[in-house]
């Protein structure tokens, strides 16, 4: 397994943002456990002969995850993903493993919360980082073909701030292509697909796949008055205070993004911490899973793998005028 790092790793907490580091964690077994966080394998190896080809799918957290927490949740997430899991052998049995994905590497960013007022300030970080996660991709091997992204929270406008920084940052070398951005509980403005600055990255993706709820008191309560400052921060910063990880998307009637789109609002008390597995929460096993957090791995296993995603009803989006 592969870890891609864009901070600073020598402290757990408040680490800085930094250029990318990628690390080989070695064979990852089922009998790998995630609590407390492990080693970093085999340490640093360079991008050219890490193994990277085909599809890449990259994982990447949200706010108020520091090093640690990130690392051990996307591992979990990358362990079954890539067919690796106690999951298989579990009670009830699950296998996750995407078959579509060549390579799977959670992603590190500094995103640690450390002052109640800080989340406003994170939107240079964010794009510092997109920056550097953009010439990461453009130097990626000519293996590989395909890209993807599998996000958590804030890790949706990272995702999207990397992929609009690659296209602009194209000169001789192109990027791979961008395949499919998972957007769970997505801390980004519902209507962020039809902002014009995100017009290029919309239309380089082949599709998108939006898992919301309802019943997330973070994206109900932090995200609107957090979202409200940041813009009187950033003047570039346009978009509505409703998150697109409650609300869903919201796409006008001839938005490029609406054919590509696809939709899941879960039912059933789905909160924040509902989506990536804890291992560190000794009430969750193996390794952090939960029931919640199987469901929403269903649907990224199944996005890529097919058919129709069946543990969750997907929701026609209806467009809006204006």
């Amino acid at each position: 397994m592969l870890i891609l790092s864009f901070r600073d790793m020598t402290v757990d907490k408040r680490g800085g943002v930094t250029v990318a580091t990628l690390y080989d964690m070695g064979a990852i077994t089922p009998a790998e456990a995630w609590s407390p966080a492990p080693g970093y394998g085999k340490g640093v190896v360079d991008p050219s002969t890490a193994g990277l080809a085909g599809h890449v799918c990259f994982l990447v957290h949200g706010f108020n995850v520091d090093r640690d927490n990130g690392y051990t949740g996307l591992g979990v997430w990358a362990q079954e993903f890539a067919g690796s899991g106690p999951l298989p052998t579990a009670a009830p049995p699950l296998d996750l493993r995407i078959r579509d994905v060549d390579v799977l590497a959670p992603v590190l960013w500094a995103g640690d919360w450390y002052l109640p007022i800080n989340y406003p300030f994170l939107l240079p970080d964010i794009r510092l980082t997109a920056k550097y996660f953009a010439r990461f991709i453009l130097s990626l091997p000519k293996a590989v073909r395909r890209v993807s992204f599998v996000t958590h929270s804030m890790g949706a406008r990272v995702a999207l701030e990397t992929v609009r920084a690659t296209l602009a940052a194209q000169g001789q070398r192109s990027a791979p292509a961008f395949d499919t951005a998972i957007l769970t509980a997505a801390a980004v403005a519902d209507d962020i697909m039809d902002q014009s600055d995100f017009a290029h990255t919309v239309a380089a993706f082949n599709r998108f796949v939006v898992v919301s709820s309802m019943d997330d008191t973070v994206l109900s309560g932090a995200f609107p008055m957090g979202n409200w400052f940041e813009q009187l921060l950033w003047l570039d910063d346009p978009g509505r205070d409703e998150a697109l990880g409650r609300y869903g998307p919201r796409l006008k009637a001839g938005s490029a993004a609406l054919q590509k789109t696809t939709w899941y609002p879960l039912t059933g008390g789905y909160n924040h911490g509902d989506y990536v597995p804890s291992p560190g929460n000794p009430l969750d096993v193996p390794n952090g899973w939960s029931d919640k957090t199987r469901v929403v791995a269903q649907v990224v296993e199944q996005t890529f793998v097919g058919p129709a995603v069946t543990v969750v009803q997907a929701s026609t989006i209806q467009p809006v005028q204006g």
